[in-house]
């Protein structure tokens, strides 16, 4: 008995000073960002026209360091822009085929500026969607650029580059609620190399009012992924003590064989196995996360938790709190994807 006590103090203590922890990366499928009701099949498009008092650079760019009035500017470039990016969110959400019909308003607003943006008139909204047949508003609540141009050698067109700044919001009309409102940056930029610095004779770049257009258009591009559901290349964590099992399990794992790395680490999983089990649990609960089981993935976490708690491991008990956070959203989204 106490021959086999040693050899368990020894496992403990080697378990606690030699264990490896390794990222695993995983592509995970998940639903849009935003959580539209499933019953929205027809959309409008707005434009709040609204201005923050200190936007006031829209007919200027700057040239290195000096600010400059640009030339030839139309007065109506803030509308011509906006139109640019709504049509191009418009667009990508026609392409994916999610909706009937999509309204465009760009003028259901008179311009105007403040301190503040303020709240949604909702009877507005109502009655917009009711006269066009609609489910839901997606509002362009205020967006602003900006042009740079940076110095280059003589005979290389200058690097240049534009930042929008964009605010987008989803109202729901039927429950008079806000289901998103979103602040984005976007920067898009312009340079005579290729993809490895090498300098392109002979290119061309976008001028302003050009790179203006394009970059409103990404802008707009941009915020219709949130609506989709797409990959997420994430990274996952587990664990190899100094043992043979969990380093066979390893290579079990880096080859996808879930099934044969699940039978090494169930040697460990049980409670006489000490903080060794803590291991092998959290192991578990990543085997079978890549099974598709995220309930049973669930189980073996809270089961980890459990001898965490016992031993008053604090590492443990947080890697396996963040791990339980991660699981728990991974499963809502999948009960979201099953119902569209």
């Amino acid at each position: 008995m106490k021959r086999l006590t040693f050899w368990f103090l020894v496992l403990a203590l080697a378990t606690t000073s030699c264990t490896v922890y390794k990222e695993y990366p995983i592509d995970v499928y998940k639903p849009g960002a935003i959580n539209v009701p499933v019953n929205v099949e027809n959309i409008a498009l707005i434009s709040r026209n609204f201005k923050y008092s200190n936007d006031t650079l829209q007919h200027y760019f700057k040239d290195d360091n000096l600010l400059r009035k640009a030339k030839g500017d139309p007065e109506n470039i803030d509308s011509i822009l906006t139109s640019f990016c709504l049509n191009e969110l418009a667009l990508n959400l026609k392409n994916k085929n999610v909706y009937n019909r999509i309204h465009i308003f760009p003028e259901v607003f008179k311009p105007h500026s403040g301190p503040k943006l303020p709240a949604i008139d909702f009877d507005l909204i109502n009655k917009l969607t009711t006269e066009t047949e609609t489910d839901l508003v997606i509002s362009l609540e205020t967006f602003s650029y900006f042009f740079s141009e940076y110095t280059a050698e003589p005979g290389v067109p200058k690097p240049r580059d534009v930042i929008t700044a964009s605010v987008w919001a989803v109202y729901d009309p039927a429950a008079k609620k806000i289901i998103e409102r979103k602040s984005m940056i976007d920067t898009l930029f312009w340079n005579a190399n290729d993809a490895n610095g090498n300098y392109q004779k002979n290119t061309k770049l976008p001028p302003r009012l050009t790179a203006l257009k394009i970059a409103s258009q990404m802008a707009g591009e941009n915020y219709s992924k949130r609506f989709f559901a797409s990959w997420e290349s994430v990274k996952r964590m587990y664990s190899i003590p100094p043992l043979p099992d969990f380093e066979a399990a390893e290579k079990y794992l880096v080859k996808g064989d879930w099934d044969n790395a699940i039978m090494l680490w169930k040697r460990y999983a049980a409670d006489k196995n000490g903080k060794m089990a803590i291991n092998a649990r959290y192991n578990l609960a990543l085997a079978y996360e890549m099974k598709d089981d995220l309930d049973t993935a669930i189980q073996w976490l809270t089961a980890a938790q459990q001898i965490a708690a016992d031993y008053r491991s604090k590492e443990d008990l947080k890697r396996i709190s963040a791990y339980q956070k991660v699981l728990m959203q991974r499963k809502r989204e999948v009960e979201r994807l099953n119902s569209i």
